[in-house]
């Protein structure tokens, strides 16, 4: 069965304007959510990758109607992803968490996301699209022994990498 995926990528935990965030924000983008993004389009899923730099309105911009949404999060943005989580699962998608806050502090995010991944290889992802069903009361952690031998290069990443690109000022610069 074909899925539709939602891949967010959260490197602001809300709304900001200042400088620092406008230059920087889009730089700090992760390589996790692309490589998850295009591990789900080799599975023969359709995939929506949005990343959140707190400039975006993000209400406009979350993935609408999908089966399963990827979240991405650093701890800073973790009330944000469990707020995504929420919003997600009550539209009746199921949700996954990854990133440093997943890796860290997984026995808090089980109980607000239905899978929970530490250390995540292309097996991982594909056992999440396979069984992609609610995980509740208490979500599900997955993780892998062990980081991954090999990434999905920027050839096949680049649909997911340039809409964050463009977003960076220094890319305007070097046109």
């Amino acid at each position: 069965m074909k899925l539709k995926i939602g891949v967010i990528d959260l490197v602001s935990k809300g709304p900001t304007n200042t400088l620092w965030a406008r230059i920087m924000f889009a730089n700090l983008a992760s390589i996790m959510p692309q490589v998850v993004a295009t591990w789900c389009e080799q599975e023969g899923h359709e995939v929506i990758m949005i990343c959140y730099t707190g400039q975006e309105d993000l209400s406009k911009e979350l993935p609408k109607n999908v089966d399963l949404v990827f979240i991405s999060s650093f701890t800073h943005a973790a009330l944000l992803a469990y707020s995504l989580s929420n919003y997600f699962r009550n539209q009746g998608a199921v949700t996954v968490l990854g990133g440093p806050h997943a890796r860290c502090y997984p026995d808090d995010a089980i109980k607000y996301f239905d899978y929970v991944l530490g250390q995540t290889h292309k097996s991982t992802v594909v056992e999440v699209l396979n069984n992609c069903t609610p995980q509740r009361p208490e979500g599900k952690h997955l993780s892998a022994g062990k980081q991954p031998q090999s990434l999905p290069g920027v050839k096949e990443r680049w649909k997911f990498i340039e809409p964050t690109l463009k977003k960076a000022p220094s890319s305007r610069w070097c046109q």
